[in-house]
């Protein structure tokens, strides 16, 4: 077995070169029909493109040489959906034996669609609502029609129930802000009785502009409370559907869900990050401040083999600091009005990247 030998103030640590690779997060676009105001895409400057089939394929066919790897998620910034040649990437998972989960706004789910999805048996479909009312959910998600994609969901349920199939399971994931977060009930008699979800994952807002930060919930009042869980009937087994809340207020704890899982993000340009916060480059608030994100890879599968990226000393180095949280806390320093550090994803401990100030590490703000 190889290792890295790392130097600490106390000895020395040795960082295993075995990355166990279980779950994938693959960006195939960064493109979206829609404008939601809650979006990073409308204040970054990266280019809005597809990933090419063939930097999929190749990424797929390295995959398969993971044998930990048992789960890749469409996701990203941009909507799946989108991208023209989506089928025939969800084929390729499916026929490699991948659990597969596509997240999408639910727009361009037509019938056709469904139909194929159902027929490829793909495992999960995660849908953003972020209203059970018609007007308010025009007013957030703009482009979109709640009462279309509601008919939408509801055809691939008929497309399930006529081939038998209780896949895809269908989740909702709902971002909570001051406009909508009495809503929270309405949206999971929605998710139960009409979409037939099986989970409603509740996200905090991440404000991107000033004007968002309005909306802000978390480090207030404000609580969040569960609704019952529900039964969700699956052909011929039942399943308890349930809601999963994101924490509320800043604290100690800080983890890391995406290095928990053993995952990593790869980008529609194929390069290689830890978690979607560095997946781009973005501003952001927290608690009022401005931060600049700058996004960071460990490395491009169109130039190196995933496997050798993710045993690189760079990135077993960032895992070991990441798995120990060895970042200051920002938003607890007194100092951070006009710190610098506190204004970029560096911090005053050397990590570049930081995630001092990582919202996802405080399950504040969530993803599939």
């Amino acid at each position: 077995m190889d290792f890295l030998k790392e130097k600490m103030e106390d000895g020395f640590v040795l960082l295993k070169r075995d990355i166990s690779l279980k779950k994938v997060y693959i960006e195939v676009t960064s493109r979206c029909n829609l404008s939601c105001i809650t979006c990073i895409r409308n204040v970054w400057l990266d280019p809005m493109e597809d990933m090419d089939l063939e930097t999929f394929i190749g990424i797929i066919e390295q995959l398969k040489g993971f044998k930990s790897v048992n789960e890749i998620v469409f996701g990203g910034y941009g909507e799946p959906l989108y991208h023209p040649q989506i089928l025939q990437m969800l084929e390729k998972t499916k026929m490699e034996g991948f659990k597969t989960t596509i997240t999408t706004n639910g727009v361009l789910l037509d019938k056709k669609t469904a139909s194929i999805l159902v027929n490829l048996n793909l495992d999960q479909i995660v849908v953003s609502f972020d209203s059970a009312q018609p007007q308010q959910y025009g007013s957030i998600r703009i482009g979109a029609s709640l009462v279309n994609v509601v008919a939408n969901i509801n055809s691939l349920n008929e497309e399930k129930l006529k081939k038998k199939s209780h896949l895809p399971k269908i989740g909702i994931e709902f971002v909570v802000m001051k406009r909508n977060y009495q809503e929270i009930p309405a949206m999971t008699m929605l998710a139960t009785r009409t979409l037939g979800a099986s989970f409603v994952k509740v996200t905090n807002i991440l404000p991107h502009t000033e004007e968002m930060t309005k909306e802000v919930l978390y480090g207030g009042q404000h609580e969040l409370s569960l609704t019952p869980t529900w039964p969700v009937f699956m052909g011929e087994w039942l399943q308890w559907g349930s809601m999963e809340l994101p924490r509320m207020k800043w604290g100690a704890l800080r983890q890391c869900r995406f290095l928990l899982s053993d995952a990593v993000v790869i980008s529609v340009d194929g390069k290689v990050s830890p978690c979607y916060p560095l997946l781009h480059s973005y501003p952001y608030y927290i608690f009022g401040r401005k931060k600049e994100v700058k996004k960071h890879s460990f490395g491009n599968v169109k130039e190196k083999k995933l496997i050798n990226i993710l045993n690189a000393d760079e990135f077993l180095r960032f895992r070991y600091r990441v798995r120990n949280f060895d970042f200051p806390s920002c938003v607890d320093c007194e100092l951070n009005s006009n710190c610098e550090y506190a204004s970029s994803n560096t911090d005053c401990w050397g990590g570049d990247p930081s995630c001092a100030d990582c919202l996802f590490a405080q399950d504040i703000v969530r993803c599939p």
